[in-house]
């Protein structure tokens, strides 16, 4: 893997996700993403013309950030090592990592408590126990 440059957010970061094929877009790839179709992704990856973000949503992904900077601590107490995130790359493949270290045999990845993952957090839980949507994207970044 090459790691890329990149601040996740920017318009830097943003270029360089419209010319790859990038792990959080990996289940609507596979159509089995539960709010995205696949159509809709190859019209924008087609016309590269992207639906403009609403304020409520764009507070989603504000908040999430903020939730991953928060989280990122108490994962590297429970990996032992810092973490650190970045945008990675093979090829035509790419994922923006939540945290990864140094020796890149680790990663983090945050999402948001909701309903659904509330649901999968038992004490016997396991990957597999996650939505599809949120594997596909984990398997794409251990590539």
């Amino acid at each position: 893997m090459r790691i890329v440059n990149l601040v996740q957010g920017t318009p830097e970061w943003h270029a360089h996700r419209a010319d790859h094929l990038n792990a959080s877009e990996a289940p609507i790839m596979l159509g089995e993403f539960p709010n995205i179709s696949r159509s809709e992704l190859l019209k924008v990856r087609a016309t590269g013309v992207a639906q403009e973000i609403s304020w409520f949503l764009q507070q989603i992904f504000d908040n999430g950030h903020q939730f991953e900077a928060l989280a990122r601590p108490l994962a590297e107490e429970i990996v032992g090592e810092d973490l650190y995130p970045c945008v990675g790359t093979q090829g035509k493949l790419s994922a923006s990592f939540d945290g990864l270290t140094l020796l890149e045999d680790t990663a983090f990845e945050h999402k948001t408590l909701n309903a659904t993952l509330r649901a999968c957090m038992t004490p016997d839980c396991v990957g597999t126990d996650l939505p599809l949507y949120h594997q596909i994207q984990m398997e794409q970044q251990c590539m």
